[in-house]
C-alpha cells in the first residue's frame, strides 16, 4: 500500500511540474519576475507568522517523531525551474523538500535566496530515483548529474498549505 501511495504522489509531482496552467495565488512565474513580485503569499493566506519557529527549533520538535504540523521560517535554497512547483529550504545545512498541497499553487522560479515562512505538515520520506532525477531536471542539473542519481534517498519533506515569502 505504501508503495502505491508513493507512486501516486510521484505521478502527481511529475504531472504538476509539466502542467501548463498557472495556479499561483498572486504572481505569474515568468523569468522576468522582479524582486518586488517574489515577496508575497502563496496558497492558503489565512494564517500569520506569529508561531513560526527557526530551523534549529523545528528540527528539535521533529526529533524522535515521524511527522509534525508546523510553521517554519528559513531560507529558500532552490525552487523548481520548470514551474515553481516545489522548493527547498535550508534546515541548518540540510535541504528540506517543500511541496505544495494538492499542487494548488506555485512559487516564483527565482525564489532562491529569499526568506520564507511555511505552514503545513513535515515528515520523513524516501524519495525514489525517479523523483530525485525529476527534481534534478527541474533544478537545471546536467544530464550527467541526473544520470548519476541511482539510489533512493531519505529526505525531510514538507507539505505546505501556504508560503509567505519576504
Amino acid at each position: 500500500m505504501k508503495r502505491f501511495v508513493i507512486l501516486f504522489l510521484a505521478a502527481g509531482l511529475f504531472a504538476a511540474c509539466n502542467n501548463q496552467s498557472d495556479n499561483t495565488e498572486n504572481t505569474e512565474n515568468t523569468d522576468e519576475t522582479s524582486d518586488q513580485t517574489v515577496s508575497g503569499r502563496y496558497g492558503d493566506s489565512s494564517w500569520n507568522t506569529d508561531n513560526a519557529v527557526d530551523p534549529t527549533s523545528f528540527l528539535l520538535l521533529l526529533e524522535g517523531r515521524d511527522s509534525i504540523q508546523a510553521t517554519v521560517s528559513g531560507d529558500i535554497s532552490a525552487a523548481c525551474q520548470a514551474k515553481g512547483c516545489w522548493m527547498k529550504m535550508d534546515m541548518n545545512g540540510t535541504d528540506m523538500v517543500v511541496r505544495f498541497k494538492d499542487y494548488g499553487f506555485f512559487v516564483p522560479k527565482n525564489s532562491a535566496g529569499y526568506k520564507a515562512t511555511i505552514k503545513g505538515w513535515a515528515y520523513n520520506d524516501t524519495l525514489s530515483v525517479a523523483e530525485l532525477q525529476e527534481y534534478a531536471k527541474d533544478a537545471g542539473k546536467s544530464e550527467e548529474e541526473i544520470a548519476a542519481i541511482t539510489e533512493p534517498e531519505a529526505k525531510l519533506t514538507f507539505m505546505a498549505d501556504g508560503v509567505i515569502i519576504e
